[in-house]
């Protein structure tokens, strides 16, 4: 069964980090409850032997044993040996859930290109549908051991109505020593090819569509398949496991409070009677490679495991249900509530109407702020210029506009500022003797009487390039 916190981690609150902490179900201490209170009592009846049951000469070899376990502990890397295997483990289980099969979008594309509404038409339609979620109870059942408790037999399966007796016969009688997952997904390309030859599907496009939605969901299934046959080699997960079992069986040792004086790394400040630290170390450790446990096969058994039989009875349910709908019925053709908006604005609730949006804004927007530049040729290291215009003269570009120095607005507000200045706006017609090369002119002589003191502008850009070349020679 699948534990669904979701909800209760909406924001990054106290509140959700207390609702999440404390679960049971699917929780970590569900999962470390058992290991840790076998340690525990192991760690005590160590400690109690130590402190009642042995002589000082005893002792003293058990200090020694202790101090060894303690100093070469820390050899073994569990931290490094966890996070890579975990970290597999969960690309394998993201990828085997990606892969589970969901039957939306092949049913919508029979339910579009297999048309009429005839009884022959609504038969054809939902036995493909059919057929491919039986295709998928035969995988689930082979790999999940909560439909293999469901449907313990193939005739349970004819019970719950997946499969008929007929169809039960042809199944049984395909002989092939490997399993028969692609028998299903064969009957319901014939009725696709069939529907083709009938006249019920338009053309051989619509088909090779079909075709190719029914043997995605295939591929997925086949997919599921291979990983439950070839998981991560067991010489990788008994290495993980025993590692970290092995390290908390050297700690009840290399943990203990001793009294000698002899091993000062050994002895605490306190005579602690409970080992606080190393429970909480064990409870991080085990806990991590109980994650690991627990989704190394996500269709059995455990807390978090896929609802796999809650997933077949959707899909059985909403394909039947898309390909059965009658393709006529939709709603009439009618103009939305947006038709004479410009741009739509929808309603919010009182409760979300003041909340601010925050709209994607570049990063370098307001880093740099603006201020008049003169616009000049790239030059290169030796000062020249790199352009090989001859009009490429220096432009100065104000900073200062209509545009730029206007107040942000609303979206609607500055598109309604927009028309009303076009329809107001006076029709005069430019000026004859007022030109593009006039106003080019113009700036020119801005930039040259601002920028350069008077000077020409060559000799201006020759002063450029000068001061270049003494910044490269630097």
């Amino acid at each position: 069964m699948t534990v669904t916190y979701t909800g209760d981690v909406s924001n990054c609150s106290l509140k959700a980090f207390g609702k999440a902490l404390f679960r049971w179900r699917g929780s970590l201490w569900k999962s470390v409850y058992c290991e840790l209170i076998i340690w525990c009592v192991a760690y005590a009846t160590l400690s109690l032997i130590y402190r009642l049951g042995l002589n000082e000469e005893q002792q003293k070899t058990f200090e020694d044993v202790c101090a060894l376990c303690y100093k070469y502990a820390e050899y073994i890397p569990l931290t490094f040996m966890l996070g890579f295997f975990v970290q597999q483990v969960i690309n394998r289980w993201t990828d085997m859930f990606n892969n589970m099969g969901w039957c939306d979008n092949f049913s919508l594309y029979v339910s579009s290109y297999v048309q009429g509404t005839s009884l022959r038409a609504r038969m054809m339609k939902r036995n493909i549908a059919r057929y491919m979620i039986l295709m998928q109870t035969l995988v689930f059942r082979d790999i999940s051991i909560k439909v293999r408790r469901r449907f313990p037999t193939p005739e349970s399966l004819v019970a719950a109505g997946f499969i008929n007796e007929a169809e039960k016969v042809l199944l049984d009688e395909t002989e092939t020593p490997h399993k028969k997952y692609w028998v299903p997904v064969r009957w319901a390309m014939a009725i696709i090819r069939q529907a083709r030859s009938e006249g019920l599907v338009a053309n051989d496009f619509a088909v090779q569509d079909m075709y190719k939605r029914i043997l995605d969901f295939r591929t997925n299934l086949q997919t599921v398949s291979l990983y439950d046959w070839v998981p991560l080699p067991l010489v990788y997960t008994q290495v993980v496991f025993l590692t970290v079992r092995l390290y908390f069986t050297i700690a009840l040792l290399g943990r203990q409070y001793l009294k000698t004086n002899r091993y000062d790394d050994l002895k605490g400040p306190l005579d602690a009677y409970v080992p606080v630290m190393t429970i909480i170390q064990f409870v991080f450790y085990v806990g991590w490679m109980k994650v690991a446990e627990a989704l190394l096969n996500p269709y059995g058994d455990d807390d978090d495991d896929f609802e796999v039989n809650w997933a077949i009875d959707r899909n059985l349910q909403v394909s039947l249900k898309i390909v059965d709908e009658n393709p006529g019925f939709v709603p009439a053709v009618v103009k939305d509530k947006f038709w004479c908006d410009t741009i739509p604005e929808p309603l919010y609730s009182s409760e979300t109407a003041h909340i601010p949006q925050h709209p994607p804004v570049g990063s370098a927007v307001g880093m740099v702020p603006p201020t008049d530049v003169i616009m000049v040729p790239r030059v290169n290291a030796d000062g020249e210029s790199v352009s090989s215009a001859t009009n490429a003269n220096p432009i100065f570009v104000r900073s200062t506009s209509v545009i730029s120095n206007r107040s942000d607005g609303s979206m609607i507000s500055n598109t309604f500022r927009r028309l009303s200045r076009l329809a107001s706006r006076p029709q005069v017609a430019p000026h004859p003797e007022f030109t593009r090369r006039q106003s080019q002119l113009e700036d020119d002589e801005f930039i040259r009487q601002m920028a350069f003191g008077g000077e020409s502008i060559p000799s201006a850009v020759e002063k450029v390039g000068k001061w270049a070349r003494s910044v490269s020679q630097q």
